[in-house]
């Protein structure tokens, strides 16, 4: 039978009650009096210290620790080959796995069809939370409808979802904000304006990154020549078909803008067919996201710029999210990026060949920006006092 957090949070309710009670239990004993000492029991000889009673046990409160309840997380995948994906569901599996918890995964593999095919296979398995990476509801209601009627929450990351009416929390990078940064260097990198292509894809994360470009560009000479929605089931080679395409047919494109982190595989294997990497009429290439193969990409010259943050915070947010609400019924934050203590982990950046240039030659890794600092050490020292149980916190 199906475990339903709410029944979880019915569970530890219950044992509230009984553990408050059992020490009302305690006072009442500690309440009686002592018996008066029997008659015939000898004095005790007067060079004998009298012995002190023991100090009685303290009785449970409020701020003890309480232990986190043994479930399963189901994570929706919307394309691990993504890199972007990956790091993002890498993350929750490595907060989840410090937890304790079970985890069950299902990669839609980038395709719309697949997803509510892998939700309602989450939901078959048994799984008491659903998290995802920024999969809008709209292509999966009826998995998302299934959770709710089964009180399975379902909690998202990665990019901005709109309109949000079932995930219960969405934590997520400022999509408008990427996109402006990402425009402000494309104006520094022409100043007397130019000729660009962008591919986006039909999500609320994608329009807030247009919205940022066009921000930024209006009044600028920045001219959009061509704009056209990437194929989902198809970023790579698709994006790479189409972007050979519109550099034949477009004269004097500057630059061009991907919107999905994934498609620009294809974009820079599309200019890098069609250019040397030193030709100077070779359009940049702009996208989101230093993934791996983009941070090499940028050492190697086939991209130009990333704009990033250090994704991974979201899903350890997800997490925290999640045993907040078991162990407190804390309903989680509203907001895209809480602040933690004053600290907010949300930070933004451009990565060029001068960042790269800056980092080990052997690591694909973009530093974070400063701030926010280790988010990793937050949330485990943010566990480890607060609950209970916990084998990792040693």
């Amino acid at each position: 039978m199906k475990r339903s957090l709410w029944k979880l949070l019915a569970a530890l309710l219950a044992l509230t009650l009984i553990a408050a009670a059992c020490g009302n239990d305690d006072d009442d004993v500690a309440d009686e009096p002592a018996p008066a000492p029997a008659t015939e029991a000898p004095a005790p000889a007067p060079t004998e210290a009298p012995t002190e009673a023991p100090a009685p046990e303290p009785e449970p409160t409020e701020e003890m620790a309480p232990a986190l309840p043994d479930i399963t997380i189901g994570y929706l995948q919307w394309i691990y080959a993504d890199e972007a994906g990956k790091r993002i569901e890498d993350a929750a599996k490595e907060a989840v796995d410090f937890l304790g918890w079970g985890y069950e995964t299902c990669d839609a593999a980038g395709d719309p069809a697949q997803m509510p095919v892998c939700g309602n296979q989450l939901l078959d398995a048994d799984i008491d939370v659903m998290l995802t990476d920024g999969i809008p509801e709209a292509f999966i209601t009826d998995v998302l409808e299934r959770a709710a009627a089964e009180g399975v929450p379902v909690l998202s990351a990665g990019g901005e979802v709109e309109p949000r009416d079932f995930y219960i929390a969405s934590f997520a990078s400022d999509d408008t904000d990427l996109g402006v940064q990402l425009a402000n260097y494309l104006v520094d990198q022409f100043p007397d304006g130019a000729r660009i292509i962008v591919q986006s894809v039909p999500t609320a994360w994608s329009d807030k990154r247009i919205t940022g470009l066009n921000s930024v560009i209006d009044g600028n000479n920045i001219e959009i020549v061509d704009q056209w929605e990437g194929d989902f089931a198809d970023l790579v080679a698709g994006t790479e078909a189409d972007v050979t395409t519109k550099l034949q047919q477009f004269e004097d494109i500057d630059a061009v803008w991907i919107n999905f982190s994934v498609a620009s595989i294809g974009a820079a294997q599309a200019i890098g067919a069609l250019y040397e990497a030193d030709d100077p009429d070779r359009p940049q290439l702009l996208t989101f996201y230093a993934n791996p193969t983009t941070v090499n990409d940028i050492r190697t010259g086939r991209v130009d710029a990333a704009v990033d943050e250090k994704l991974e915070w979201q899903s350890w947010a997800q997490v925290d999210a999640v045993a907040e609400l078991l162990a407190f019924d804390t309903h989680p934050s509203q907001e895209r990026a809480p602040d933690y203590d004053g600290r907010n982990f949300s930070v933004r950046q451009v990565v060029t060949i001068d960042t790269v240039n800056a980092m080990p030659a052997d690591s694909t890794e973009v530093p974070a920006p400063d701030p926010p600092g280790d988010y990793e050490e937050y949330f485990r020292n943010k566990w480890c006092s607060q609950f209970s149980g916990i084998a990792n916190c040693g």
